[in-house]
Order: structure tokens, then C-alpha cells, then sequence
């Protein structure tokens, strides 16, 4: 008998399983791993037919004596025919066979021989992890309809004919951006434009802009619609963990990598890829990404056989990667793989009308996910409507979800603000920022007045002031590096500042020249 406890940590564990990766084969073998983990098993495994009712996946339980290498006994197969057919579990003295099922159909079964006997709440739990199973396929299926990876159609046989469910980037309108400035009415003109193609895009702008709804946007206007949207954050990832998820691994890749996995480029085949915050990839992974963007072709990490596919890819970004690539930081061919056509985002200052229908867009679906009614008086939307709103929408939408909560009343009005209370964010932020206080913030995007490609010329042109001699010609990276650190005192946001690059870069760069920082 399992303990109560003990069955919550083995749902858990074959939950993360099931919602992992595909192909489905091996989210499959992996769950079947874990429940052999956790259950005293003779033998076992997960069968799913096609919708000629022949076996398509079939999966093993890995117990130490090869069971594996034995067919499935008459009786074995017998019992997991029954229950296909019927849609109803049967449970043995020391065995269990439960349907899987999608739509309410049983399309496969999850068998299982225990080494002693099963408790009725074993039983339960198998039912649920059945159940559990049944969700997987489904979402295996409705991912196949929408644009599933190489290696699941190449293994795929045929699969249940399963409808997907609408999605919201399948419309042919883009009811999530919101706006009728003209600033934005001329960027989703040059999106559907776009969307018609399959060139890649770069879209640019201040954090907060809306890049991913854009790159939403894109794909539900284009041929690629019924595919899948796979989006990826690159700033978040180390380089390993990147590739890995980019390209998928190979099981003993590395350690930890237990099982196969398949990438998002395999995943997003056929339809689109977001890489977003692409100025933060470190040049060595640069090169990597630049083949798989020019021939379409990757290996897995650890694995030799080279796979390809069809993806359209859109990079988003908030640096200036113009400077990136005179300073050396951004490989210009990549750069002019992934600049085919630049959209510039406009920040919120620049959309004239926007603020107050974005305001109130986020002011309902705060009242319609706490119970409330709150509306804004005309002085609160004088209010944000004169505010520059430098984290532009992601900032709006933080300002009426604060002063919402906040209220005293139903209506919200100019003095329930925090910039009435000298408490606004971001004004907090540029005063740090003004008075040095802030290392660790870079200035210009907290300042409304710059615009995201400000200040180009000057940057790639001799610097000027303190930062001059830091960037005199002759200078090696090494040199500059030491010198901008021996005039930061050793500390790195402040070295960074000065030679016009973030910690993350200068931390990289001092790794890489092997400089001792204890010194400075």
C-alpha cells in the first residue's frame, strides 16, 4: 500500500514527465522510468494505437531482468486489447491494465505487473496516472495538427483524426494589440505586410514595447498560422542550457540528460520561432545559431545525425546591435541574417491616445480577475495620459494594477497615483540613476527622452570625455577592460558603464582574459 504522501510525489514526478518534451515516444518511456521508480514492478509498459487500431507507440518498463527482450504473453495482450475495445480498466490479482484515452475514446492502455499484490488506492492512482497519459497524447496530437517536431513526424504513423482546439494566434485579427495611435496603426501595416513572407524579422524597441505580441501577431497573419509558435527567452538561459533547448539533446548528452529531448526548432517546424533578447547570445553560440538560420539544419547536443527544418524565425530585441557589432560583441553576419526586415516598436510616449486604451483595458481584466468594479475618473486619465512611461506598456499595466489595489473607492482618481505621493517607480529609478546610486541600471532605457537607436553615431565614433582614453586606438580588449576597472575601483557595473556595455558583458569579458578582479 502507498502512503498518501508517497502517491502525490509520484504524480508529481510522472506530471513533469508527461508536460516535459517530445517526441511522444520518449515523454512516454520517461514517464514509464519514473513510475519504475516508484512501484514494485515484475513488468509493465504503455501501449497507443493509431486510428487503424494498430499498435503505434509502444513502451517498456526498464526492469533490470530483460523482460524488455520478451514479447507481450497471450494473455498480456489479450487483457490490453479488452480494455481498448471496451474503454473499461481490469485489474488482476497482481496486474493492471487501464485505458488511456483522448476525447473520451480509448486509443491505447497502461499496463502494469506488479512484484506483490496492489491496494485499491494503487489502483486509484494508476487510474490517474492513465488519465494523465491520455492528456499527453492529446496535446501530442493537437501539437502534430499545429506543426509538431521532425523527429515526432518522422517516427509518426498515422494518428487519430483529433480537430486542434482554436488558438488565439490562428484569428486573422489581432484583438491583443491594443491601440489607435498613428505610430502603432503604421507598425501592424508594416506587420501584415511582413506576415505574407516567410523573411526573417527583427523587432526593436524599448523593453515593455510588446515585442512578443507582435511576433504573435506575424504568425497569425501568415501562411504559417495552423503551425506552432514556439517562443524562447535567450537572456535567461546559460549557453549550454540554451542549445540544449534550441536544439534538443541526446540522452547522456551531459548530466542529467536522462533522456532524449527534441529542441525548439524542432518543435516550431513549419511554423515560427521568437528568440527573444537575441543581443544577449555570447558570440561563441552566435556562430552555432547562425547555421541552423542559413542551411536550416542542427545536430542535437551529443548527437551526430543532423536534422532539418522549416521554421520561420523572428528575433526581438532591445539593444543596439549596430554598436554591438563595431565593438565586436554581435557577429555581423548574423546580424544581417536575422536584420532582413527590422521593425522598430514605438514606445508608449510616442502613441498619442494609447494610454488611456490600454489603461482601461488593464483596468478590466483587473476587475474581472479580483471581483471588482473600478472605473477611472477623467483626472486619473489626465493623470497617466501625461505620464512619459518609460517601461512603456509593461509599466502601465503595473501602475493600474497598483493603484487599483490601493484604491479607497470605486472610482480612481489622480490622487490615488503613486506620483502623487512622490512613490512613482520610475521616478524612484531616475533619480538612482541621476545620482549614481543605481549601477546596475542602464540609464538610457530609463530615460523617456532616448530612443532605442539614439546616439548610434556617437557611440561608434571616437568616445568622448572620461571614456576616451578607455577606448583610445591601439588598446587591446584586455587593456580596456583593466583600465575601465581600475577607474571603476573594481566595480564592474560601474566599469561597464564606462566602457558602454552591461555587468553581464564585462563579467563575461574579464572570464575570458583570465583578469583578476580581486586586484582593483
Amino acid at each position: 500500500m502507498i502512503r498518501p504522501e508517497a502517491r502525490l510525489h509520484i504524480l508529481y514526478d510522472i506530471s513533469k514527465e508527461l508536460i516535459s518534451s517530445f517526441p511522444l515516444d520518449n515523454v512516454l518511456k520517461a514517464a514509464m522510468n519514473a513510475l519504475v521508480e516508484h512501484l514494485r514492478l515484475r513488468d509493465g509498459g504503455i501501449v497507443i494505437h493509431d486510428s487503424g487500431g494498430e499498435p503505434w507507440i509502444s513502451v517498456r518498463a526498464p526492469i533490470e531482468h530483460d523482460v524488455r527482450s520478451r514479447s507481450l504473453t497471450i494473455e498480456q495482450a489479450d487483457a490490453i486489447n479488452r480494455v481498448i475495445a471496451s474503454g473499461e480498466k481490469h485489474f488482476g490479482k497482481n496486474s493492471a491494465v487501464l485505458p488511456v484515452k483522448v476525447n473520451r475514446k480509448a486509443i491505447g492502455a497502461l499496463w502494469i505487473d506488479f512484484a506483490q499484490k496492489s491496494g485499491d488506492q494503487d489502483e486509484t492512482l494508476l487510474a490517474m496516472i492513465a488519465v494523465l497519459i491520455g492528456l499527453a497524447c492529446q496535446r501530442y496530437h493537437e501539437l502534430c495538427s499545429d506543426g509538431g517536431s521532425v523527429a515526432e513526424e518522422q517516427q509518426a504513423g498515422p494518428i487519430p483524426k483529433i480537430k486542434p482546439k482554436p488558438h488565439p494566434t490562428q484569428l486573422d485579427k489581432i484583438d491583443w494589440i491594443v491601440g489607435e495611435s498613428p505610430a502603432l496603426k503604421r507598425v501592424l501595416a508594416t506587420t501584415r505586410t511582413v506576415a505574407a513572407t516567410n523573411s526573417a524579422v527583427l523587432l526593436r524597441g524599448e523593453s515593455g514595447t510588446g515585442k512578443e505580441s507582435f511576433a504573435r501577431a506575424i504568425h497569425a497573419l501568415s501562411t504559417r498560422k495552423s503551425k506552432a509558435f514556439i517562443k524562447l527567452n535567450c537572456a535567461a538561459l546559460s549557453e549550454t542550457v540554451l542549445e540544449s533547448e534550441l536544439f534538443g539533446h541526446e540522452k547522456g548528452a551531459y548530466t542529467g540528460a536522462l533522456f532524449q529531448r527534441a529542441g525548439r526548432f524542432e518543435l516550431a517546424n513549419g511554423g515560427t520561432l521568437l528568440l527573444d533578447e537575441i543581443g544577449d547570445v555570447s558570440p561563441q553560440f552566435q556562430a552555432k545559431l547562425l547555421r541552423v538560420l542559413q542551411e536550416g539544419e542542427f545536430e542535437r547536443l551529443g548527437g551526430t545525425k543532423t536534422l532539418k527544418v522549416d521554421v520561420r524565425v523572428i528575433c526581438a530585441t532591445n539593444k543596439n546591435l549596430e554598436v554591438a557589432v563595431l565593438r565586436g560583441e554581435f557577429r555581423a553576419d548574423l546580424y544581417y541574417r536575422i536584420n532582413v526586415v527590422p521593425i522598430i516598436l514605438p514606445p508608449l510616449r510616442q502613441r498619442d491616445g494609447d494610454i488611456s486604451l490600454l489603461a482601461q483595458v488593464f483596468l478590466e481584466q483587473f476587475n474581472k480577475a479580483n471581483d471588482r468594479n473600478f472605473d477611472f475618473a477623467p483626472s486619473a486619465i489626465n493623470i497617466l495620459s501625461n505620464c512619459p512611461f518609460p517601461g512603456n506598456v509593461r509599466e502601465l499595466d503595473n501602475c493600474v494594477q497598483r493603484t487599483a489595489t490601493l484604491a479607497s473607492s470605486n472610482t480612481i482618481a489622480s490622487s490615488d497615483f503613486a506620483c502623487q505621493q512622490d512613490q512613482c517607480s520610475s521616478a524612484l529609478l531616475w533619480k538612482d540613476a541621476r545620482d549614481g546610486i543605481g549601477d546596475d541600471y542602464p540609464v538610457h532605457s530609463l530615460n523617456p527622452r532616448d530612443t532605442m537607436l539614439g546616439g548610434l553615431a556617437a557611440n561608434a565614433g571616437t568616445p568622448s570625455g572620461s571614456a576616451a582614453t578607455i577606448e583610445a586606438p591601439g588598446l587591446t580588449e584586455r587593456d580596456r577592460l583593466i583600465k575601465a576597472m581600475v577607474k571603476a575601483g573594481g566595480v564592474q557595473a560601474k566599469a561597464a558603464r564606462i566602457l558602454g556595455k552591461t555587468p553581464r558583458q564585462v563579467g563575461y569579458a574579464l572570464r575570458r582574459h583570465r583578469i583578476d578582479v580581486t586586484k582593483y
